[in-house]
């Protein structure tokens, strides 16, 4: 056996990733969500794309009073006060003239500002004419007021969203207010999960000889928050025959990553190697020097991943949050050498290391530093379900104070404000 260590292994895992990751796909606004740009946005036109007003009044020029131009609305509301109406781009206003606009409406050329509705008093004149007056003391007639100027927002052609940005609501919302239908995108990796083991039940309560199952009800969802699209899971038993065909099916179906439980640990119902040597795998990492999550497995098969994860319940997410989501996000564009990129915390209290290899300690987040959470055996979930992250704890582990590498989880993003606990 050939122990990897993790920095290499997540090093290996994110370069074999990226070589699979397709160029950018035309897709609909809303299909694109969640998904890494890979081309850039830019304003298809100046945005606002005409000089607009800011509010509901009158486009006026000028001092007042002003008459109204011949396409205001001729019929005083209540108290005076005129109804509004939207209005098609006019011609341009005279000296002493008005017209009706509302919030997002054209302005005419001319105008010197928007008078605000409530701001204004439309009167009958001597001549029968009506007239517009302003409140005394009102602002709104100074020049450039409530006046949204074209291009005040982005010049067209300027870039809006570059590639590499993730296709927020908000971020869509921007493409279509620059005139786009569609955006370039890395789609999604696709995911299939294939879950091995007969003595794994999953509901009900486990006899002798049998465990319930972590990951079925679990992995889906987790590959969703790491940004990955389930394309289908499968339980195989510990028939290698069945988790070959599996693994053929998936690789024939262009999936870009599969996930296997269990079946790592090389006992005799272990049939996961057998197997990827039997479709002619490009073995990646053998296993990793980090604990728990050992036995972890990582091989190529054409244009899919697979990764091997270990049937113990805490050893499996540890894979998955060392190498699957390394794994993901090269797979969805994001470059090789920003996947490994770890950030750094602070040790509140010491943490103990493993006897050989990298320890993978579950622990929580706080305002002073990280804090073990206890319950962290290869086979207890009990710990992990309250952990914001794994800290990578080396050998001899390490004093209260002490500056630690941690591995966010994820599937537990908004569990605590900002990832982070009170203390």
């Amino acid at each position: 056996m050939s122990l990897t260590p993790l920095p290499d292994a997540r090093r290996r895992t994110a370069e074999a990733a990226a070589a699979l990751c397709g160029p950018g796909v035309g897709t609909p606004l809303d299909a694109a969500h969640g998904a890494l740009l890979a081309a850039p946005v830019r304003a298809l036109q100046p945005i606002p794309h005409a000089a607009t007003s800011a509010m509901d009044g009158w486009a006026i020029r000028g001092e007042g009073p002003w008459r109204p131009h011949d396409e205001a609305p001729s019929d005083p509301g209540p108290s005076g006060r005129t109804a509004l109406s939207p209005v098609d781009p006019r011609p341009a206003l005279e000296d002493g003239q008005a017209v009706a606009v509302v919030t997002g409406s054209p302005i005419p050329a001319g105008t010197t500002s928007v008078l605000r509705s409530e701001h204004a008093r439309l009167d009958q004149g001597g001549d029968g004419h009506r007239l517009l007056h302003a409140d005394p003391g009102s602002e709104d007639v100074e020049p450039g007021r409530h006046l949204r100027p074209s291009g005040s927002e982005a010049a067209g052609g300027e870039v809006l969203l570059s590639p590499g940005e993730r296709l927020t609501p908000a971020r869509a919302a921007m493409a279509a207010v620059a005139g786009h239908d569609t955006v370039v995108i890395h789609p999604l990796p696709s995911v299939r999960l294939i879950c091995t083991g007969e003595e794994v039940i999953t509901s009900g309560l486990p006899g002798p000889g049998q465990v319930r199952d972590a990951f079925e009800i679990s992995v889906p969802a987790a590959v969703a928050a790491m940004g990955g699209r389930m394309a289908g899971v499968h339980r195989v038993g510990d028939d290698a025959s069945a988790l070959t065909r599996r693994l053929q099916e998936a690789i024939a179906d262009g999936v870009g990553l599969v996930l296997t439980t269990g079946g790592t640990a090389r006992s005799e119902a272990d049939a996961l190697r057998a197997a990827l040597q039997d479709l002619g795998a490009e073995p990646l990492v053998d296993s990793v020097d980090m604990r728990p999550g050992h036995p972890a497995v990582l091989a190529r098969v054409g244009g899919t991943l697979v990764l091997g994860l270990p049937g113990n319940p805490l050893a499996g997410f540890a894979a998955l949050a060392a190498l699957g989501q390394v794994a993901l996000d090269a797979l969805r564009g994001v470059p090789a050498e920003a996947a490994v990129g770890l950030p750094r915390s602070t040790s509140s209290q010491p943490l103990e290391g493993a006897r050989r290899g990298l320890r993978l300690l579950p622990v929580e987040l706080h305002d002073d530093g990280v804090a073990p959470v206890g319950h962290d055996k290869p086979h207890m979930m009990r710990g992990l379900a309250s952990a914001d992250a794994f800290a990578l704890v080396p050998p001899g582990g390490l004093e209260a104070g002490a500056t630690v590498e941690v591995l966010p989880l994820a599937w537990q993003a908004g569990s605590t404000p900002l990832g982070r606990r009170s203390t």
